[in-house]
């Protein structure tokens, strides 16, 4: 499958990063702040910096009814260099927060990032999250690293990565009670929560979701609302910030922002 505004993608990186590059002197990388205190090692010529304004900017995934609390257990999946992670481990400092990246290049500097902020209670694993376990592909298009999907057979990188479920995540770190998970990982979402079992999808609370919709591909969002629409969970879909509509000819890639959460979570 392939995204259909992959190639949109590819003349925006050529572009936006190659100016990028030349005003930060031909550097590499960077640290940036991001606010309250948090600063970032970013890649100059890549989109890390547009992540870090989604997450703490925009606040894509904010909202009152889906709050982070001292003492949360969070779970992130597709955590990249550390937007999400970082802050929920910030906002959660008696909580714990795992997170999930499959690229070896943001694992890296997730890393970094983690030490940067000193955050302690931030656990990561260079791993990917699919429906089952195993070594899988990793695809990078345009060397985007905000696009690493295990389900778009795209152009450009390619990277063989290890993968592990959410049941097993769930599993083996003996969580009880899941208070918030962040999905972003580029239409392996179908996957991961098709393939997850009732007794761990009972102790998820609350879900903030990227989801992604693919040229061939049979499943929409639709099918995540009502999967949790049948496991007790309130659903809202929202549009993303960056929808690419009718651009340079890349057609249309639905692409939003989907949150769940339970009514008999306290508030």
């Amino acid at each position: 499958m392939r995204l259909k505004n992959e190639r949109f993608f590819v003349w925006f990186n050529k572009l936006f990063f190659s100016l990028s590059y030349l005003l930060h002197q031909g550097k590499s990388e960077v640290v940036v702040s991001a606010g309250g205190g948090a600063k970032f090692w970013v890649r100059v010529n890549t989109s890390d910096r547009l992540m870090l304004w989604e997450i703490w900017k925009a606040k894509v995934y904010d909202d009152a009814r889906l709050p982070i609390r001292e003492t949360d257990t969070i779970v992130d999946l597709g955590a990249h260099i550390g937007a999400f992670s970082v802050r929920a481990a910030r906002l959660a400092p008696r909580g714990q927060v795992y997170a999930y990246e499959p690229s070896g290049g943001n694992h890296a500097l997730l890393t970094r990032n983690r030490q940067l902020n000193d955050v302690q209670n931030l656990h990561i694993e260079n791993c990917a999250v699919s429906g089952v376990s195993g070594q899988m592909t990793l695809f990078t298009p345009a060397g985007n690293a905000i696009m690493g999907s295990l389900v778009q057979n795209a152009s450009g990188f390619t990277e063989s990565v290890k993968a592990t479920t959410l049941h097993e995540i769930i599993v083996g770190h003996d969580i009880q009670k899941l208070d918030l998970l962040k999905v972003d990982v580029e239409g392996a979402e179908y996957d991961i929560f098709f393939g997850c079992p009732d007794e761990s999808m009972a102790k998820i609370q609350r879900v903030a979701m990227e989801f992604h919709e693919f040229d061939s591909e049979k499943r929409t969002h639709r099918d995540l609302v009502a999967l949790l629409e049948g496991r007790g969970f309130t659903v809202v879909v929202e549009n993303g910030y960056f929808p690419q509509p009718q651009w340079f000819g890349t057609g249309f890639s639905r692409i939003g922002i989907l949150k769940a959460w339970r009514e008999s979570c306290p508030a």
